[in-house]
């Protein structure tokens, strides 16, 4: 082929478009540089705003996968690509993407560390595109631009943690879930965890202190103190429990969604990468955002809450709680008596239970265990019953769920016990819930009672 003719066929299929942006990270070069070659860190920026990422497959080896399916904020998927070129690490990751036959770009990413920091350039150039193509083409710049502005939001100094996570609800909303104690207590923290507050002062110079219970069983002591509380902006605070760690949160408009950004720095960077290895907290930072996602189509659903502090000892009270010769002595709304107990005290099994009221009136009730973590929770599903276990309506308000899920934590601190009783229906219908919900004052004077008549047997045993 002539100089000439490859020419020409160059000019009919249109000039070669070509991309080249340099940004500089605050952060150290292998960082920003496994941000780019890392599945899981690369689906938390990858995309313009509001892009999620989905069935990302990275391969950082000459010939590997680069494919993510780009989901956009109407819910089109985008999938997008490509094969991996040169991988040298930590200076240069070469890769080709986009939405094949429509087009297809190689992308050329040089990484130079200047100062503790990093300059990345990109250099996209268009391999082949078709007419289809253009309306993507045409984005590419802005496209690119947003994502790296998504990348440094992720990539942190040696000594911090980073992320940002996008919310379909107004600000205000989001923000509420950040600084209402009711709605923290559904969301806060990794998958299978769960909060007993000792005291919540959501305010500038106010404080959090909190027990994270581990689905293992084991405790984890919080105290966070906050220096910032601005409505609905942003919060800052020191999380002043060992690990020690300087949080800032900030909340953004986004169109119709909420912008979050998480910034969590560490005394060291040793202390952050034990931190992160250790504890897990990189994923579990998601895991707890992720769980937050989950609550916020149901944050209007009113929860039944409760909590008592007895002077006694954890173990003491959880056994009191479990054990049928000491549930026989107690159990129950104030003034009525135990005329069964049957507990079968493991996940799958039923504590069965008879009541009998002041003015000689019988009721029964069960629970199926779901979990039992011993001595920190319980979790079950509740009902009422006939005298041979078989689920039956409430006697006095058919219109009562038929099933409720129930949580009772024991938390201690100092010796003391405090015992927080969470409570809501179980797949109800409408006319359930709202009977639940105007139940409320009734639920908490009928707690008091049980609560009570727990503090005086629990007296007995601690003399």
């Amino acid at each position: 082929m002539s100089a000439n003719t490859q020419r020409n066929e160059e000019e009919e299929a249109g000039p070669m478009r070509e991309l080249v942006i340099t940004r500089v990270f605050d952060a150290p070069r292998q960082i920003v540089f496994d941000a780019w070659t890392d599945p899981q860190q690369i689906a938390r920026w990858w995309g313009p705003h509001h892009f999620t990422n989905e069935n990302v497959e990275i391969e950082p080896r000459a010939g590997g996968k680069f494919n993510i399916d780009m989901r956009a904020p109407d819910g089109t998927l985008y999938p997008n690509r490509g094969t991996v070129q040169e991988v040298v690490a930590p200076e240069r990751f070469v890769f080709t993407s986009g939405m094949p036959p429509a087009f297809e770009v190689l992308n050329t990413i040089t990484f130079a560390e200047i100062g503790g920091k990093t300059k990345v350039t990109l250099n996209a150039r268009v391999l082949n595109a078709t007419g289809d193509a253009e309306m993507y083409l045409a984005g590419m710049e802005q496209g690119w631009s947003e994502t790296l502005e998504r990348l440094a939001d992720v990539v942190a100094g040696p000594d911090e943690i980073a992320t940002v996570r996008f919310f379909d609800a107004p600000r205000e909303l989001v923000f509420r879930m950040f600084t209402e104690e009711r709605h923290l207590a559904k969301w806060w923290g990794p998958n299978g965890f769960e909060i007993t507050t000792f005291k919540f002062d959501m305010r500038t110079g106010g404080e959090w202190r909190f027990i994270m219970h581990g689905p293992g069983g084991t405790d984890y002591k919080n105290h966070t103190v906050y220096s910032e509380v601005v409505s609905p902006e942003r919060i800052v605070y020191d999380h002043v429990s060992t690990p020690h760690h300087h949080t800032t949160i900030t909340f953004s408009e986004c169109g119709d969604k909420t912008r979050v950004a998480f910034r969590m720095g560490f005394d060291s960077a040793e202390l952050r990468d034990n931190v992160a290895q250790k504890f897990g907290a990189i994923e579990g930072l998601q895991q707890t955002l992720g769980r937050l996602e989950e609550h916020l189509p149901n944050s209007n659903a009113q929860e039944f809450v409760i909590s008592r502090t007895f002077n006694a000892p954890r173990d003491l009270v959880f056994s009191t709680w479990t054990d049928c010769k000491h549930l026989a002595q107690w159990w129950g709304p104030k003034g009525s008596t135990v005329l069964k107990c049957d507990n079968d005290f493991r996940p799958g099994g039923i504590f069965h239970y008879g009541l009998r009221a002041a003015n000689g009136d019988e009721m029964y009730g069960k629970w199926v265990y779901r979990e039992i973590v011993k001595p920190q929770r319980l979790v079950f599903i509740s009902s009422f019953a006939d005298a041979d276990k078989n689920d039956a309506h409430h006697p006095m308000a058919p219109t009562w769920p038929m099933h409720t899920l129930s949580t009772i934590l024991f938390a201690e601190e100092e010796g003391k016990t405090t015992v927080t009783v969470r409570w809501i229906p179980d797949n109800p219908t409408e006319e359930e819930r709202k009977t639940f919900e105007s139940a409320m004052p009734s639920m908490t004077g009928g707690w008091t009672g049980t609560f009570d008549q727990f503090d005086a047997y629990l007296s007995t045993l601690t003399k």
